[in-house]
């Protein structure tokens, strides 16, 4: 058996192999939700931010995805997003790199530090060809909180190119991908989603 040199290698077909994960497609995953209206200060930024040049996921990862997460942080801030750390896992199995975001539900977090709850990914390209690294990866966090003696079952995330958002959940051996898409052009919408997997842990 192959195993990928690390999580941004991984594909669905490795999560069935490896982790015996296998998705199923799931319809409005995140429904019923509550819009949220984003601040003055998230508009202007994306405003500003969206003329940049967006190359690459690094540019999409710092311009678009931080500041929505950071909006989300302020509302929210017992939930704190991780930005860019090494999360080495599981070597063995290749459940090792370095993650965009990792969203930990302990308020008081400088490094990493349990629980991981979420794993966000940003992406240059079509998002569904990422399903299996966002899969590795919120299954090494579901193994990160056991291995901490932190015994959570559901672990979601999501794959972004930046404007548009698919939610994934890790529930038993089954990885969920939702149906619906999210998006900058209704970010009331986009952000409500957010919201609704933080409220999933509260």
């Amino acid at each position: 058996m192959n195993i990928p040199k690390s999580y941004r290698y991984y594909k669905m077909s490795d999560l069935a192999a490896i982790c015996n994960i296998h998705y199923k497609e799931a319809n409005q995953l995140l429904e019923p939700l509550t819009h949220i209206s984003p601040s003055d200060l998230l508009q202007a930024t994306l405003a500003q931010n969206l003329r940049m040049p967006m190359r690459n996921e690094k540019a999409k990862s710092e311009f678009i995805v931080a500041p929505l997460l950071v909006e989300m942080w302020a509302k929210n801030q017992n939930f704190k997003p991780l930005s860019g750390l090494s999360f080495n896992v599981e070597s063995a199995k290749g459940l090792k790199g370095r993650c965009d975001f990792l969203i930990s539900a302990n308020p008081d977090v400088i490094d990493l530090d349990l629980p991981i709850v979420c794993v966000f990914e940003a992406k240059d390209d079509n998002i569904e060809n990422w399903y299996g690294q966002c899969g590795a990866e919120m299954y090494a966090a579901r193994l990160f909180n056991a291995q901490k003696g932190n015994d959570i079952h559901t672990i979601h995330g999501a794959v972004t190119n930046g404007f548009t958002w698919q939610f994934l959940k890790l529930e038993g051996q089954t990885l969920f991908i939702d149906s619906q898409r999210y998006g900058l052009a209704n970010l009331p919408q986009l952000l409500g989603a957010i919201q609704k997997v933080y409220d999933f842990y509260k």
